[in-house]
């Protein structure tokens, strides 16, 4: 017998701009799954599906992922302990997947609280 825990999935698209050039689309998007895939690894735990059956990838905005990425190159302890995980080209194939993933749900796009630490 087996058992299978099922959430509901969904295929991650991308706002990718229709004029980016046809011959970099490539390598966009090997990028842009890298960084799905390092998001998956690094960050879901607390932002996303792929763990605990939540069904959508949370929206971030442009001011937070700089957050992120200002924190990240500070060294910020503060930084959900992947400072010390992710090299600067990782951290920035995460921030690019953000940025290009479309959101399932365009009006669920909100800032999301600051964590005290």
């Amino acid at each position: 017998m087996v058992f299978c825990q099922c959430a509901h999935h969904y295929k991650i698209t991308y706002n990718i701009p229709d004029n980016y050039p046809e011959a970099k689309r490539d390598e966009l998007m090997a990028t842009l799954e890298k960084g799905k895939i390092l998001f998956k690894t690094n960050c879901s735990e607390c932002h996303g599906i792929f763990t605990k059956g939540k069904a959508d990838v949370t929206n971030f905005t442009n001011a937070q992922l700089d957050n992120y990425n200002s924190r990240f190159l500070r060294r910020d302890p503060k930084n959900h302990g992947v400072i010390n995980k992710m090299s600067q080209e990782q951290m920035n194939e995460v921030l690019l997947f953000l940025k290009f993933k479309k959101p399932r749900n365009p009006d669920s796009v909100k800032v999301m609280p600051r964590k005290r630490f």
